[in-house]
């Protein structure tokens, strides 16, 4: 039964950050950044269908969620991209507020008695995820006293 809830609720985060990062790219205009959160978009897809084939060779049938609370979420950042100017910073900071929670959900999960083969699946997928998690606050950081060009340079 762990086996089965940190599945689903890493699924769950992994399909909510993936519309969650489609938003963000959406709704940005700097094309390094579009195209890292893109990348993390694709990336977060990659992990909930590689954790969804794992469930299923376990004899485990996991949801695999549509991501309304990302879906939402994504409206929300393109919504609140088009009233602060595609804001980079902003963008950048609800993308990290997202990994934080992402993170948060590995942790839980890697915490539970899980299968050895699904924990070292989420063991290297938290480590990616904590990954992006510092290059998108070192951009957010880098935001906050330079000229739009000087540090959307550092996400490519």
């Amino acid at each position: 039964m762990q086996d089965y809830n940190a599945l689903k609720d890493v699924v769950g985060i992994c399909r909510a950050a993936e519309q969650g990062f489609r938003g963000a790219a959406n709704s940005i205009k700097a094309p390094a950044l579009r195209a890292m959160f893109e990348q993390y978009s694709q990336q977060r897809g990659d992990f909930a269908n590689e954790l969804l084939h794992a469930g299923r060779d376990l004899g485990i049938d996991v949801e695999n969620p549509v991501g309304i609370s990302g879906v939402l979420h994504a409206g929300w950042m393109e919504l609140k991209g088009a009233f602060t100017g595609h804001s980079e910073r902003q963008i950048l900071e609800e993308c990290e507020r997202g990994e934080e929670l992402s993170l948060k959900t590995y942790r839980q999960a890697l915490n539970m008695n899980i299968d050895p083969t699904v924990r070292n699946i989420l063991q290297r997928q938290a480590a990616e995820v904590e990954t992006a998690a510092v290059r998108i606050r070192s951009l957010r950081e880098g935001a906050a006293g330079e000229r739009t060009t000087d540090w959307t340079r550092r996400a490519s």
